[in-house]
């Protein structure tokens, strides 16, 4: 069955209807954080910068052992949202090549993990506010001898065993 596609000449400002919600006026100017995040105060109303999200994708980088989920085949990635937000407001003239804002460049970007029963939870903040939080979940025993066979190369092919952790 097609969709209802919006009727009118698309001209600047005009209402885009979206399923099961109030229409909403087309997205015109740069992405900001308020735009795409729970976020407030002198944050919500910067625009998304190319800096902000390099240091973003790095501080995910930098967190030893956690799969940013986009990247492991699902989820979101803030790194990666960042990324194109801060190429849209590029390509519109908001932000330059390098740029950071006012907020991240103050504040800092950083990604914290917090253990919890059977793995943990990583919080994604840019200055001081959280914009991404995920759950790891702990690599259960018989992935961790997957791992440690498979680590061992093919010696002994088909034999190989593998030291359980306990």
């Amino acid at each position: 069955m097609a969709q209802p596609q919006p009727r009118g000449g698309g001209g600047e400002g005009e209402q885009v209807p979206v399923q099961g919600k109030e229409a909403a006026p087309a997205h015109q100017g740069p992405i900001k954080y308020g735009d795409a995040f729970e976020v407030k105060g002198e944050l919500a109303g910067q625009p998304i910068a190319p800096r902000d999200a390099a240091a973003m994708r790095a501080a995910e980088e930098g967190v030893p052992g956690v799969p940013v989920p986009q990247e492991s085949g699902g989820g979101f990635s803030v790194a990666g949202f960042m990324e194109q937000a801060a190429q849209y407001n590029q390509a519109l003239g908001a932000v330059q090549p390098g740029q950071a804002s006012d907020a991240a460049a103050n504040k800092g970007v950083n990604v914290t993990q917090d253990a919890v029963a059977g793995g943990r939870i990583v919080t994604e903040f840019v200055a001081g506010q959280a914009v991404g939080q995920y759950a790891v979940a702990d690599e259960a025993p018989a992935e961790q001898a997957k791992a440690a066979a498979g680590s061992e190369g093919d010696a002994g092919a088909g034999g190989a065993t593998a030291a359980r952790r306990t």
